[in-house]
């Protein structure tokens, strides 16, 4: 009886021995399994942060990606309406340029193209040609970097040393004129023709009259 009694303590204290390792081992999954969740979690969770980060770092590249093309595609469109901006004044400057020389050059042939007329045998200026001559001045005066040669011309009536010494005085006439309004003489040359360049034939006061003139060269 004795002997039944100590192995059934034994019996217990095996089966106690045996629940308790038992025990400590579920324990021990139970912590590993924690711990091994713990750490997934972890991962995870860095995984996560790293993806967001990632994102951020792609939305952020992105949006400067943007910026920079809006930025580029702004300075190209300022660049562009500065050209034609520059375009469009240098056209005007050109077109005023232009008919600044056409005005100018009506001018200069207006100028030229209207001369004086003296009577038979005289070099003294008449009331017609003293106004053509105060519109030369204006001219000149405002023009301070033409000056102009003077050409005297006569009829074919007298003889050529004749002539030359009447379109000469005829000359000098309007050139006293002119530098009378203010126009420098150092500006003004003149030069006698006679008979030599008659600009209608004829002989007849018709002809004689168109050819007894000053004419005016702006140089």
């Amino acid at each position: 009886m004795k002997r039944k009694i100590q192995l059934f303590i034994i019996f217990c204290l095996a089966a106690s021995l045996i629940s308790i390792g038992s025990g400590c081992a579920n324990s021990k999954r139970i912590k590993e399994e924690a711990a091994a969740a713990e750490a997934a979690k972890r991962r995870a969770e860095e995984e996560a942060a790293a993806a967001k980060k990632k994102a951020e770092a792609e939305a952020a590249a992105a949006a400067a990606k943007k910026k920079a093309e809006e930025e580029a595609a702004a300075a190209a469109a300022k660049k562009r309406a500065e050209e034609e901006a520059a375009a469009a004044a240098a056209r005007k400057r050109a077109d005023e340029e232009a008919a600044a020389k056409r005005l100018m050059e009506e001018q200069v042939s207006a100028f030229e193209s209207e001369k004086i007329y003296f009577d038979y045998d005289k070099a003294d200026l008449k009331p017609e040609a003293q106004a053509v001559l105060q519109s030369k001045a204006k001219f000149l005066d405002a023009n301070s970097s033409y000056s102009v040669t003077i050409e005297g011309n006569c009829d074919e009536r007298g003889t050529n040393e004749y002539n030359l010494a009447l379109g000469e005085r005829r000359a000098d006439a309007a050139k006293k004129y002119l530098a009378s309004l203010g126009i420098s003489e150092g500006r003004i040359t003149t030069v006698s023709y006679g008979e030599e360049k008659p600009v209608a034939a004829g002989k007849d006061e018709s002809a004689w009259s168109q050819n007894r003139r000053d004419e005016f060269k702006l140089n």
